[in-house]
């Protein structure tokens, strides 16, 4: 599964990136989606671990309320896939 997601996020980009935040009601400006591309690019293995480790960072660089939206569709996601992530 592994191979999967960095596969996918290889060819992740801010476009990609931003049709599936404004699917799920997240609005973001370019540098807030920049940022939040390269750092998941950067530190998707870490995330998938121990995403609270990385919340500070995101919490300075990304807008508060979209920040939290940001939040539960991630751990949607972790707890609709957890069988298939380790």
């Amino acid at each position: 599964m592994k191979g999967l997601i960095r596969n996918y996020i290889d060819l992740l980009t801010v476009d990609k990136l931003n049709e599936f935040g404004l699917k799920n009601d997240i609005h973001l400006n370019n540098d807030e989606l920049i940022f939040l591309l390269e750092f998941i690019k950067k530190n998707w293995e870490g995330i998938l671990i121990d995403e609270n480790k990385y919340l500070n960072v995101l919490s300075e660089n990304i807008n508060k309320d979209e920040l939290k939206k940001i939040k539960e569709l991630f751990l949607y996601y972790k707890n609709r896939y957890k069988g298939y992530l380790f």
